[in-house]
């Protein structure tokens, strides 16, 4: 059995990689919940006057939140298909603003929110490359006819297009038809890039790679833990791959997940949405919904832990139509144990807007122990740190307790489950204790296994840290 070396990294429990034994516990995916809309959609910002705003990235800078997404629907120029790139901005991620920016010139006037009128599916990240020049600190890429081309900003307002031109050409890829994610990975101290890719007659994504932004590998594609192969078993359309902002090594998915075989909505239902909805709504032929699937760096493997939807499409035919429900690419934490995502809904309907939609951090799944009880093992690891954290919640009647056994599973003298002083209520940083004492750092670098015994609990992260004990 490979032992993990996991140092003091936070980790959450969206994947198998440390869970050896269950018994009456299991993982649990935990559903978002509705934080009101976030921007809404409309031609008089400039954004899409068919509604069809599309493909958001949201990103947090310092005490800045910036939003990204495509405006008016693409048309084709002497350079190919180009597109309206429009900007909002926050101070906490929950109230949005449209600046006047006059920078693109729209329907004769640049008082609007555009900042680029480029490619398709414009998707920009800052670049926390150590070192990065001050200019380049912002980074996207956009998509023509030839390939991905690359951008730079200094300040994620103003950009220019990349040295270069074209950095990853069409032959790497068989589509790119989606937002093509790209971030610098701490973990991987390269720059990383998750595309659109079709294969095996679904949508899925390639994996690539650079060190300097101007040339990459050629794209791998990425297997899935469903299908174990590299045809996923439904359509990805997009893949919103990022480092979770508490867990680097650990890369988020939220794709939207398409089924054109599915029609939710009648003849009546659909009768009724092009005529109070918007004329151009007309696209009733398939559903989708979006899901959590993760990554771990280094790594070309998508984890589809959780079948089941993340995002739900609701009550009511809005959200019943092509190309709904799709998360924007970016979790952002938006208070002291909150972060939000962010969805688009009634696309291509007069109502057109993105949804925040927010969870605990770390809460996208956890370690889940009913009423009755349960128990989960890890498999055995390393650690560095003299304290053990986590994340966790219980009900009134619930508790925790954690046990520290060596390789074979047998207990450490002192902590036992037996030892452990009962954790019962509801923190997202909460140091365990056995007998009132929670050093552990004499343990640090031996092979470790921890044994979770729980009722009517969940145990959402946990992590290995520095203290005085």
């Amino acid at each position: 059995m490979t032992i993990q070396a996991i140092g003091s990294r936070r980790e959450l429990f969206v994947d198998y990689l440390l869970v050896d034994h269950l018994e009456g516990a299991g993982l649990k995916l935990h559903l978002p919940q509705p934080g009101g809309v976030a921007v809404r959609f409309g031609a008089s910002e400039g954004d899409s006057d068919d509604h069809n705003a599309f493909y958001t990235t949201v990103l947090k800078d310092g005490d800045t939140y910036r939003m990204y997404y495509r405006g008016k629907s693409y048309h084709r120029t002497e350079q190919g298909f180009e597109s309206l790139t429009c900007y909002a901005e926050s101070e906490d991620g929950i109230n949005w603003t449209k600046p006047d920016l006059g920078l693109v010139e729209v329907d004769g006037s640049k008082q609007n929110n555009v900042i680029l009128s480029t490619g398709w599916q414009f998707c920009p990240f800052i670049d926390t490359r150590p070192g990065v020049p001050a200019g380049e600190r912002y980074k996207g890429n956009a998509r023509y006819d030839e390939g991905l081309r690359g951008f730079v900003s200094g300040d994620g307002i103003h950009w220019m297009e990349a040295e270069g031109g074209v950095i990853v050409p069409n032959a790497l890829s068989n589509h790119f038809d989606s937002q093509n994610v790209m971030f610098w990975s701490e973990v991987e101290e390269c720059y990383v890039l998750y595309a659109r890719h079709n294969e095996g007659g679904k949508r899925a994504a390639a994996k690539a790679t650079s060190a300097d932004f101007e040339t990459w590998t050629e794209p791998t594609l990425m297997e899935y833990s469903d299908t174990e192969s590299t045809t996923p078993s439904e359509h990805l359309y997009t893949n919103q791959t990022h480092p979770y902002i508490r867990a680097p090594h650990i890369y988020v998915a939220l794709p939207g997940r398409i089924f054109f075989d599915r029609r939710k909505l009648t003849p009546e239902e659909q009768a009724y949405a092009e005529a109070e909805l918007d004329p151009g709504v007309g696209k009733g032929v398939d559903c989708s919904d979006g899901v959590l699937l993760t990554s771990r760096a280094g790594t070309t493997r998508y984890d589809f832990t959780f079948m089941e939807s993340l995002v739900r499409p609701g009550i009511g035919a809005n959200n019943w139509t092509a190309r709904n429900n799709y998360p924007a690419n970016g979790v952002v934490q938006t208070g002291p144990s909150e972060m939000s995502l962010y969805v688009n809904r009634d696309y291509g309907q007069r109502n057109a807007y993105l949804e925040r939609m927010t969870l605990r951090l770390d809460g996208f799944s956890s370690l889940n122990a009913p009423y009755a009880g349960g128990e989960m093992t890890t498999k055995p690891f390393t650690f560095a740190g003299d304290e053990l954290e986590i994340n966790y919640a219980t009900s009134a009647a619930g508790s925790i307790r954690i046990e520290l056994q060596d390789e074979a599973g047998v207990p450490i003298p002192g902590y036992a489950a037996a030892d452990c002083n009962e954790l019962i209520g509801d923190e997202i940083e909460r140091v365990v204790a056995w007998q009132g004492r929670s050093a552990v750092g004499s343990l640090a670098g031996k092979t470790t296994r921890l044994r979770y015994v729980m009722k009517d609990a969940d145990v959402y992260s946990f992590r290995f840290r520095g203290g005085e004990g």
